[in-house]
């Protein structure tokens, strides 16, 4: 017979954190320079975007006309997902998704529409969908994961899942040791631990 410990965590008073998109698409390479511009011009207004916390209705334009000239799917893709952000950053929480599931047509693997999405479901108070979205990012071993993981967290305390959520916190607070947040969040949690099982 072995045992193991029980751990059982509860969570204190406190608010979540807004969820938000964790970076921009990259433009993608193309031969077409006017598509090449229209592309960078949309990745830089989400860049911007995300930096003021604002967009505005030009760049959204911006991004319209890049994914109406992409001629090719990583353009596309690439401009779908940088709107995407566009569009949560306005509070346009189901434009974004919708954005970010047509990159994702394009490219299945595109970490930044699938954390666009994710964000937008929280806000939706769709967490099931958002930690489907987080837990997809984070199986392609993306460079910024951190921020999803701290993301997932959101998604599963909203979920109920407590155990998953602080695992998901500690995670963060382990990938970039630098950054507060997820530790905050880590105090919220009370570990209790209870009587072995066998």
């Amino acid at each position: 017979m072995s045992l193991r410990t029980c751990l059982s965590i509860t969570v204190g008073m406190g608010m979540l954190l807004a969820a938000t998109p964790s970076f921009a698409s990259l433009s993608w390479p193309t031969n077409d320079p006017a598509v090449q511009r229209a592309v960078t011009r949309c990745a830089d207004a989400a860049a911007a975007a995300m930096t003021d916390k604002s967009a505005t209705d030009a760049d959204l334009a911006t991004c319209t006309k890049a994914v109406q000239l992409a001629r090719f799917s990583g353009d596309r893709a690439a401009a779908l997902s940088n709107r995407s952000l566009l569009h949560f950053e306005r509070a346009n929480y189901s434009a974004a998704v919708e954005d970010s599931k047509a990159a994702l047509q394009l490219d299945q693997n595109l970490v930044e529409a699938l954390v666009n999405g994710g964000a937008s479901y929280l806000k939706l108070r769709r967490p099931g969908d958002a930690e489907a979205n987080f837990s997809r990012a984070l199986a392609l071993g993306p460079e910024n994961a951190a921020k999803i993981y701290f993301n997932r967290a959101m998604a599963r305390e909203d979920r109920g899942d407590r155990n998953g959520a602080y695992a998901d916190y500690a995670r963060a607070a382990r990938l970039a040791p630098q950054w507060d947040q997820p530790k905050q969040q880590m105090d919220r949690f009370t570990v209790v631990r209870g009587k072995p099982m066998s």
